[in-house]
């Protein structure tokens, strides 16, 4: 079965959480670098602080449990299919919430716009680990708990385009080209840089696969 294709200038971020210790859920988050600058265990290592540091001065762990946390961040670039992950290093960086954890499953969704109409331009963070004091009145997610969502993402977004001159991006790999009847091709991907960070509404969704943990 063919790979994936390679993406010039594309940089993939994993962030690995753990719940109790044991990996339990991922987001993955791409940037679009300019210029591209290869990657090195130093600058793997930055981008981790970055984004540990933005899980913190964002407040959002005060709506994520104490036995969740923010393990490790690794990143590739995504020029060649046979580039490495590199890990970065630093310590696990943990929720600050006491109150009781909501179910595994549960995730605020923050959206991904870049001005271009589609689902393949448009995407989606799944963010996990609340407790019971990220719920409002009504069961859905309280107003500062969704601030501190999005500011997590934010903040990461803001400190990699000053540092790394990456920008947020959206990656849409296509199948079969517009308007094609029969023909299925594979196109070149795309990496479509975000025009913002949006908590769209106040519903708590579902990640199935979180529910067990493990990954």
């Amino acid at each position: 079965m063919a790979g994936n294709l390679p993406v010039t200038g594309g940089i993939e971020v994993k962030l690995t959480w753990t719940l109790n210790g044991t990996p339990s859920a991922l987001n993955i988050l791409h940037y679009l670098q300019a210029p591209v600058t290869p990657m090195t265990q130093a600058r793997a290592d930055a981008i981790s602080v970055i984004h540990k540091t933005a899980f913190t001065s964002s407040s959002h762990t005060a709506s994520i449990w104490t036995g969740v946390a923010l393990a490790t961040v690794s990143v590739r670039d995504m020029g060649d299919n046979t580039n490495p992950w590199y890990i970065g290093a630093g310590a696990a960086v943990p929720g600050a919430s006491a109150a009781n954890p909501l179910p595994a499953a549960t995730a605020a969704v923050i959206s991904i716009p870049t001005g271009k109409r589609g689902r393949s331009f448009n995407g989606r963070v799944y963010l996990w680990g609340f407790t019971e004091d990220a719920n409002d009145v009504g069961g859905g997610i309280a107003a500062a708990a969704g601030t501190n969502a999005v500011a997590f993402i934010s903040n990461a977004t803001t400190s990699m385009s000053g540092s790394q001159q990456s920008n947020l991006a959206v990656l849409s790999r296509f199948t079969t080209p517009p308007g094609a009847t029969e023909s299925i091709e594979r196109v070149p991907p795309l990496l479509t840089v975000a025009s913002g960070v949006v908590l769209r509404d106040s519903r708590w969704d579902v990640q199935r696969r979180r529910a067990t943990p493990g990954i």
